[in-house]
């Protein structure tokens, strides 16, 4: 035997390299260490994952929560699993059953629904490196709308080190043949024409380096959004203790106390009040406990599509979500005259005025109200009863008239005491001040919306039969001594994402706590789609939102 087989004393033989697997607790190990035979002077090299842990926090949009009832029977009000169940649950349903079911008072949120199971990464996150994805709320989500979302934006979170680590075990065994793709150094130095007070800020490899450092376990807040969101905002400051809690048992604890929020929609205003409470609220503001909040689509001053739906239905936005949401007045308007949430995106006073034009009659709102200086769209539009185009009928489905006085009272109460309130709260501008927006601006939508006389449908005449059957987005204007005129309610059809139209962010332009906006073409609904980990390059949003949570993360200190 050849004296140069033989290793020198303190001459390493063998080395291997070994990728982490992971325990329950989320701590991780090397378990195959021990594997290599004793007649080896081995050396094993244990390749080092992230330790560190920020969670990261995402709130749907309105009906974007699965709901269940209060009672111990725990049924089932609304789910979302599939496209087609909820058509089928909800396409035949009357305005009574739609009020009975959806309401505040008797829902909760249901954290039941189905999770997606597909996993975009070589280390799975549904368990072990993480809890499972249950118990990180995406039960509550409905995953019609999110739930290829989750998985896909969990899996960028974590994708890149994952790639690394398994690239790097092939290139130690001398295999070049690298197969796992590391999705966000496609973004490095690409700019995505953003709006900001300097030259935008691309990603460099250095943040982006800094990033793969951690780990970024995606949680979901569910709420009820037929809820008061102040009420909503208290459940989120109580579930970002929470989480925060479970890191500090869960793998090896967390860079900073602090996590990451995410919203879409309705849910950006429950983040912001959470962060900002009224000095009256019975809890104190989580800012201290967000790194930085990516707002999708936020409605910020609210939409005239708030009106339009609640005066007209949803009969505009397709035959399938027409049927779902409720297609006439008469089926949803009785479920969100009684919802604090949905009536909290009606347009605010700061909203751009007037945004409703009435023939013969004038535009709204006209007033100012002289504490705010601000016109008062509850004087001019929320609260009126005396004209035809009220906002709430409080007869669409009752005829006795101490039923329909009380349903008025009810609402009334709803603006005066909710609605009014939170409003005023959030037109005081108050932003994290690590905020970054992204909003559509090629969508037709409600920009402004005007009444026009339209030919009638129905003949006047039928009056004394009871009240006609017009198309869902008319009503007949019926004055004393002369025939009813119809008139229709048309949209201004102007820039924003099909929901909110750009005038609702111009309270976001001017704030110095907002780091970055990017305005793209991107549809309200669908504002977070995305179909896999690939898809990401077309998606300019979920690009622009992975940007921000990049550039969050670099102040923050390793503290290894």
């Amino acid at each position: 035997m050849s004296n140069r087989n033989i290793p020198e004393v303190g001459e390493c033989q063998f080395v291997s390299y070994h990728i982490p697997k992971w325990k329950e607790d989320g701590t991780c190990h090397w378990n195959d260490v021990q594997l290599q035979p004793k007649s080896f002077n081995a050396e094993a090299k244990c390749i080092l994952p992230p330790r560190k842990v920020i969670p990261v926090i995402f709130l749907p949009g309105i009906m974007g929560t699965n709901l269940m009832s209060k009672g111990d029977d725990k049924k089932e009000m609304w789910r979302g699993d599939a496209g087609y169940e909820i058509f089928l649950q909800w396409a035949e349903r009357t305005g009574h059953e739609r009020k009975n079911i959806l309401n505040p008072k008797t829902t909760t949120v249901d954290n039941r629904g189905l999770v997606d199971k597909e996993v975009y990464t070589p280390f799975s996150d549904d368990g072990y490196l993480f809890p499972k994805r249950h118990d990180r709320g995406w039960g509550e989500a409905l995953n019609y709308s999110y739930g290829r979302f989750l998985s896909v934006f969990q899996a960028a979170l974590i994708n890149d080190w994952q790639s690394n680590v398994l690239n790097f075990e092939r290139l130690s065994k001398g295999d070049i043949k690298l197969p796992y793709v590391s999705i966000l150094n496609e973004f490095v130095e690409k700019p995505l024409g953003t709006e900001e007070k300097e030259n935008e800020q691309t990603l460099t490899q250095k943040e982006l380096d800094h990033f793969n450092r951690f780990l970024f376990p995606l949680h979901v807040f569910g709420y009820n959004w037929l809820a008061d969101n102040a009420e909503s905002a208290s459940k989120l400051v109580e579930y970002i203790d929470n989480v925060i809690k479970l890191y500090r048992c869960h793998g090896y604890g967390l860079a900073v106390e602090k996590v990451i929020l995410v919203t879409h929609s309705m849910g950006g205003l429950v983040a912001r009040y959470a962060m900002n409470p009224t000095p009256e609220s019975t809890f104190d503001g989580c800012q201290n406990k967000v790194l930085g909040v990516v707002h999708g689509v936020i409605p910020d001053l609210g939409s005239p599509a708030a009106y339009r739906r609640m005066g007209t239905g949803a009969s505009e936005e397709g035959h399938t979500a027409g049927h779902i949401l409720g297609w006439s007045a008469k089926e949803l308007m009785p479920v969100l005259a009684q919802s604090p949430a949905p009536l909290q995106l009606l347009p605010y006073p700061s909203y751009k005025s007037p945004w409703l034009f009435i023939p013969e009659e004038g535009s709204y709102p006209q007033t100012i109200d002289p504490e705010t200086g601000k016109p008062d769209p509850f004087k001019d539009i929320y609260l009126r009863n005396d004209v035809w185009w009220k906002l709430y009928r409080p007869d669409i489905l009752d005829k006795d008239s101490v039923v329909i006085d009380n349903n008025w009272l009810a609402y009334q109460d709803i603006m005066d005491d909710t609605v009014r309130q939170f409003m005023y709260h959030q037109e005081k501008k108050l932003y994290h001040p690590n905020t970054y927006v992204f909003y559509g601006n090629q969508v037709e939508s409600d920009g402004y919306l005007d009444w026009v006389p339209t030919k009638l449908t129905v003949s006047p005449y039928v009056f004394s039969q009871g009240e006609p059957h017009l198309p869902p987005t008319n009503r007949q204007k019926r004055e004393k001594g002369q025939l009813a005129k119809e008139l229709k309610l048309n949209s201004s059809k102007t820039a924003g994402d099909g929901t909110v139209p750009i005038e609702s962010f111009s309270a976001i332009y001017a704030h110095r706590s907002i780091k970055s906006i990017l305005a793209t073409n991107v549809d309200h609904q669908d504002a977070y789609k995305v179909d896999d980990i690939v898809d990401i390059k077309s998606r300019p949003a979920i690009q622009f939102t992975l940007r921000a949570i990049i550039k969050m993360v670099m102040d923050v200190p390793l503290n290894d």
